[in-house]
C-alpha cells in the first residue's frame, strides 16, 4: 500500500487542497486504496452460531448499567459544580441586576435536561 503523504507532499504536510477535499490526486489514491480485491471468506455460519449461543442480556444488567450512568452523571455534575466559580457569577449577575434566582434556575434546569438527554441517547 503506497503512502499518499510520502508520495505527494513536500515537507511532510498535506497541502491545502488535500485538506479541503479538492485534490484529484488524493481522490484517485483514496479510490485505489478502497478497492477490495480479496474474495469473501465464508465461515459456514460460525459467527451466527456463536452469537446465537451468547446469553441474552438480563434486565438486571441493564438496570445496573443505567444506575452506573446516572451515578457517573451525578459525579461529573458534582465535580463541575465544585469547580464552577458561583461567587463570581452571582456577583456579576447582581451587578448586572439580573434576577439571581432565574439565572441560576435556568442554568441548573438546562444542564439537567442536557444530561438526561445524554443518558437517554446513550441507552438507545
Amino acid at each position: 500500500m503506497v503512502n499518499f503523504e510520502q508520495r505527494n507532499t513536500k515537507g511532510g504536510a498535506l497541502g491545502d487542497l488535500t485538506i479541503e477535499g479538492k485534490d484529484p490526486q488524493f481522490d484517485a489514491w483514496l479510490a485505489e486504496q478502497l478497492q477490495f480485491d480479496e474474495p469473501y471468506l465464508d465461515d459456514d455460519g460460525f459467527c451466527e452460531s456463536v452469537m446465537a449461543k451468547l446469553p441474552m442480556p438480563s434486565k438486571k444488567n441493564e438496570r445496573r448499567a443505567s444506575r452506573v450512568q446516572y451515578i457517573a452523571v451525578l459525579a461529573a455534575s458534582g465535580i463541575v459544580a465544585w469547580q464552577f466559580p458561583f461567587g463570581e457569577v452571582l456577583n456579576e449577575a447582581a451587578r448586572q441586576s439580573i434576577s439571581l434566582y432565574s439565572l441560576v434556575g435556568v442554568g441548573m434546569l438546562s444542564s439537567l435536561v442536557v444530561m438526561a438527554g445524554g443518558i437517554f441517547a446513550a441507552r438507545r
